[in-house]
């Protein structure tokens, strides 16, 4: 079993880069916004079915997909914000809960109508690639898929922390009336957060493709997970966004190897309470009063 640890470790450290894409993404939305979106995860659920689309009737790699998923979810994402999200910002929590678990629950029975419910996967040439390091097997997909998502995530906080537009989307997350005051448009840094933040998943989906099945409740686990991961690497960090994906995706695969069934998920929560016992505001957050 100690022969196949150093394997375990990098299957979960491919995993978890590509959570934590996901959970940055959810977590700027929150932080800026401060709105609980259950409808996280159905967007990569919606990107990975216009993904099989462009596929199967299209004949499109996966990877060139994505010139076509990427808009279509980001339009999708500022459809959503004008139609759904804008009227309930600065409303009640539950309000919020109710839209965005309705909108959740109107994309998976739309997949479910259109799609049934069987599982699909999607063909890619570079699906059965894969090269060794070492002893280890690194499959070439999951490596792309690791590689692009750590990528993303540092190229986000570095445009929120240097460029003149980041600063207006954290002087909107800090207090929105002092940043309207100062001429920033509120709604406009509003439109865009939810954009990047919820359309960075049509980026994620076709490099996911190659190695994962497609279903109308795909979106369910990711926002779980995605949600753990934000609450876990302190909410607003897009640091401990990244620092907490890549410790559930290892927790993941090693709870895969010790226990059986649906245990791996026991122990993902065992250590996410764990941390917050001696770490209540998260692994870099500061505890609030």
């Amino acid at each position: 079993m100690l022969a196949l640890v150093p394997q375990i470790i990098v299957d979960g450290l491919l995993l978890g880069a590509v959570y934590a894409i996901v959970s940055v993404g959810l977590t700027m939305v929150f932080g800026v916004m401060r709105i609980v979106n259950f409808a996280h995860g159905d967007f990569l659920m919606l990107g990975m079915y216009l993904t099989y689309v462009g596929a199967t009737m299209l004949g499109f790699d996966p990877y060139l997909a994505l010139l076509l998923v990427l808009p279509i979810v980001t339009l999708c994402a500022a459809a959503a914000y004008q139609l759904l999200i804008r009227p309930i910002i600065g409303t009640a929590e539950h309000n919020q809960v109710l839209v965005t678990l309705g909108l959740s629950l109107v994309l998976q029975n739309l997949a479910l109508v259109v799609f049934s419910a069987d599982l699909h996967t999607i063909p890619s040439r570079l699906a059965a690639s894969k090269f060794y390091l070492g002893s280890v097997i690194v499959r070439t997909p999951s490596a792309i898929a690791c590689g692009v998502s750590i990528l993303v995530c540092l190229a986000l906080y570095r445009f929120l922390r240097t460029t003149d537009l980041g600063r207006r989307i954290r002087a909107t997350a800090e207090d929105r009336d002092a940043a309207s005051l100062c001429g920033v448009s509120v709604n406009r840094m509003y439109l865009l957060a939810f954009c990047i933040g919820t359309g960075s998943l049509g980026l994620v989906a076709p490099l996911l493709a190659p190695f994962l099945y497609v279903a109308p409740t795909l979106g369910i686990n990711f926002t779980l997970t995605a949600f753990i991961i934000v609450v876990l690497g302190s909410i607003g960090s897009f640091i401990g966004a990244l620092v907490g994906g890549l410790l559930i995706g290892v927790v993941e695969t090693l709870g895969g190897l010790l226990t059986s069934g649906s245990m791996p998920y026991l122990l993902t929560y065992a250590v996410f309470v764990l941390v917050l016992l001696f770490r209540p505001a998260g692994l870099f957050g500061r505890a609030r009063l």
